[in-house]
C-alpha cells in the first residue's frame, strides 16, 4: 500500500511541475529593448525617453533605449525587422522610416507594412518653413514671389539627403513649382546654424530643431505645417493660413514590434503608450520639447496601420517627381 501511495505521489509531483513548466509566464518578465535608429539627442530620441519611462511604470520592467544610427534610419529599423517577435525588441520609427524609405532606397532591406507589427503613434512634430532673417520678404506669399524671381539663385539648406526635412522641402518646392539650389547638410544643427548665420535663404525644418532660435530676430518664420497655430510661435500662420492647404507634412513618431508579434503582447504595449500619453507630466514635457501628441482616435494598432498607407503613397509620389534615390 505505502509503494501505492508513494508511486500516486511521484506521479502527482511529475504532473504539476510538467504543468508548471509548460505555463507561460506573464508578459513582460525581462526588460525591453526599444531601439532608437538615430543618434542620442535628437526629436525621436528625446521623445522615446520620456515615454518609455513612463511605460516601463505601467509594465513593471525596465524599457532599454539603444541607440542604432544609420542610413537615415533604416539601419535600426532593419534590426528589429529581423528579431524575435516576442516582445521584448521594439523600434522608435517615424516617416522617414516606415513611409518615405521605401520610396528612397531602391535596396531597401525590409517592407515598412509586412515586415512590422504597429503598435501606436507617439508623436509628431509639424514642419517650420524658415528663411534666413534678412531675407527680403516676412510672408509666404512675399517669398514666393522673390524665389520665383530668382529661380536657381534661391539657396535651400537641409539636414542631408533623406532627412524629414529634406523630404518636407521635396513636397513644398513641388507645390510651388520652384527648383532652387540645394545645400545639403549633415544634420538638422549644421543646417539651422548656418541658416542662423545666413548662408542660405531658407529650410524646412523640424519645429523641435527651430525652438533654439525662436526668441530673438534670428530667423523668420513663414508658416507652420500644422492644423492650426503652435503655441512656439504665436504669430507665425500655419501653410493653409498662408494659401498653401497642399503643405501638409510632419515627422511622426511611432512604435514597432517585428511581424508575427502575437495581438495580446502588441495591444498591452499600445495599452502603455496610451497610458503615458494620458499623463500629465509627459504631455507637459512632450510639448515643451515641440511635440504634438495624437489624439485618442489617432492612437493604437489600426490607426498607424491606416496612416502608413496614407502616407507611403503620399512620399512615393513626392520622391519619385523628384527623381531622388538612394543607395
Amino acid at each position: 500500500m505505502k509503494r501505492v501511495l508513494t508511486t500516486c505521489l511521484i506521479i502527482a509531483a511529475a504532473q504539476a511541475f510538467v504543468s508548471s513548466g509548460n505555463a507561460q509566464t506573464p508578459y513582460p518578465n525581462r526588460p525591453i529593448s526599444l531601439v532608437v535608429p538615430f543618434a542620442a539627442g535628437g526629436p525621436n530620441d528625446v521623445m522615446s525617453r520620456i515615454v518609455s519611462e513612463h511605460m516601463s511604470r505601467t509594465l513593471g520592467q525596465p524599457i532599454i533605449i539603444e541607440n542604432v544610427a544609420g542610413a537615415g534610419g533604416t539601419t535600426g529599423s532593419g534590426r528589429v525587422a529581423q528579431a524575435q517577435p516576442d516582445g521584448y525588441t521594439l523600434v522608435s520609427g517615424h516617416v522617414g522610416t516606415h513611409a518615405a524609405a521605401p520610396a528612397l532606397y531602391p535596396n531597401l532591406r525590409y517592407d515598412p507594412v509586412k515586415d512590422f507589427t504597429p503598435v501606436s503613434v507617439v508623436a509628431e512634430t509639424p514642419i517650420v518653413i524658415a528663411a534666413k532673417r534678412d531675407f527680403p520678404a516676412s510672408s509666404l506669399q512675399g517669398f514666393v514671389d522673390i524665389a520665383r524671381q530668382r529661380g536657381a539663385a534661391l539657396t535651400l539648406g537641409h539636414a542631408g539627403v533623406g532627412s524629414i526635412s529634406h523630404i518636407s522641402c521635396l513636397l513644398l518646392m513641388t507645390t510651388l513649382n520652384l527648383k532652387p539650389t540645394e545645400l545639403p547638410y549633415r544634420g538638422s544643427a549644421p543646417a539651422m546654424t548656418d541658416l542662423v548665420a545666413g548662408q542660405y535663404d531658407v529650410t524646412c525644418a523640424l519645429l523641435v530643431d527651430a525652438l533654439p532660435f525662436v526668441s530673438g530676430d534670428h530667423l523668420r518664420f513663414l508658416a507652420v505645417s500644422a492644423s492650426a497655430r503652435v503655441p512656439q510661435l504665436p504669430a507665425t500662420p500655419t501653410a493653409a493660413e498662408a494659401n498653401l492647404p497642399q503643405f501638409v507634412a510632419s515627422s511622426w513618431f511611432a512604435f514597432y514590434l517585428p511581424r508575427s508579434t502575437p495581438a495580446d503582447i502588441r495591444d498591452r504595449l499600445a495599452s502603455a503608450v496610451n497610458a503615458a500619453l494620458n499623463d500629465s507630466t509627459v504631455r507637459t514635457r512632450l510639448e515643451a520639447a515641440g511635440l504634438i501628441l495624437p489624439t485618442p482616435d489617432q492612437r493604437g494598432p489600426d490607426a498607424l496601420a491606416r496612416r502608413m498607407v496614407e502616407e507611403i503613397s503620399k512620399w512615393k509620389d513626392i520622391i519619385t517627381k523628384a527623381n531622388v534615390q538612394l543607395n
